[in-house]
Order: C-alpha cells, then sequence, then structure tokens
C-alpha cells in the first residue's frame, strides 16, 4: 500500500484542480440569451427542465442545498426571468417551480456550452475501456464520499 507521502503530488494535483473547479463554479456565463447567469443557477433551471415542474423543497433536495439557499436562488431567477412560481393545484400553501421559456433557451444553451467546452473530457471517458471506466466510476463515488465527510 502506497503511503500518503508517495500519493502526495496526486493529492496536491487533485487540490488544485478543485480549486479550479471552485472559481468556475462561481464565474456566470450568458448561456445564449443576453444574461449572465451563476453555474448554481443555470443547473437549478436545469433540474427543472429535466425533471419537470416541483416544489421548492424538492429542488433544494435534488440540488443539496438548504431550502433557505434554494429560496434565495430561486428569487434570483424569478428577476432574471428564468423561472416562475405557480400554486399547486392540491395545496393552497405549495408553490410549484416551472422554467420560462426564456429559461428553456438557457439550457438548451446550457447544454450546448457543456457539449463544445466538455468535448474532449467526455470523449476520452466514453472511449475507456470497461475496466477503467469502471474505476472511475468507483472513483468518482468514493470521492463524493470523501467529501460528504468534510460536510458532517
Amino acid at each position: 500500500m502506497r503511503s500518503l507521502e508517495a500519493m502526495k503530488n496526486e493529492f496536491e494535483h487533485l487540490s488544485a484542480v478543485l480549486a479550479k473547479f471552485n472559481r468556475i463554479s462561481k464565474s456566470p456565463l450568458d448561456f445564449g440569451v443576453g444574461i449572465l447567469i451563476n453555474p448554481s443557477e443555470i443547473h437549478a433551471v436545469a433540474k427543472l427542465c429535466d425533471h419537470g415542474p416541483m416544489s421548492l423543497t424538492e429542488l433544494a433536495d435534488m440540488a443539496f442545498v438548504t431550502k433557505g439557499a434554494m429560496s434565495q436562488l430561486v428569487s434570483r431567477l424569478e428577476k432574471k426571468g428564468l423561472v416562475y412560481r405557480e400554486v399547486a393545484e392540491n395545496n393552497q400553501s405549495k408553490q410549484i417551480l416551472h422554467p420560462t421559456k426564456l429559461g428553456e433557451r438557457a439550457q438548451r444553451g446550457h447544454m450546448k456550452f457543456h457539449e463544445e467546452h466538455d468535448r474532449e473530457f467526455f470523449s476520452y471517458v466514453a472511449s475507456m475501456p470497461d475496466a477503467e471506466y469502471n474505476v472511475f466510476k468507483e472513483v468518482c463515488r468514493r470521492m463524493d464520499r470523501w467529501m460528504d465527510n468534510y460536510l458532517k
């Protein structure tokens, strides 16, 4: 088994990659609709586009954030014209979130952005032999659990 010292360079590199990802995740982009949208915002819109209308609580759970944080994010999305709220038919105190036409256009631009910018990495992962891809999936699962430990 390798020592931590033997793996130090790889973990330093991983730390630098995660720091870059953190910086990217805070950088707003225009996904072809004429407004700057933060990654957390477009990913919330994407969830509504991909999974259909849902409550604020459901969206917060799906995004792994608190209801309060999602409420603030949805307020920004409403101001930008990307989502709207509607009272649930079966529960007058429950609001359901929907993407607007502009939100749907932004999501299409978001997907196009990833298809163009991430093509090389997606192609690399897609072409991995099954055994390597299985290792990749396991590393992703274990990193997720690793990060969960920091959130406790």
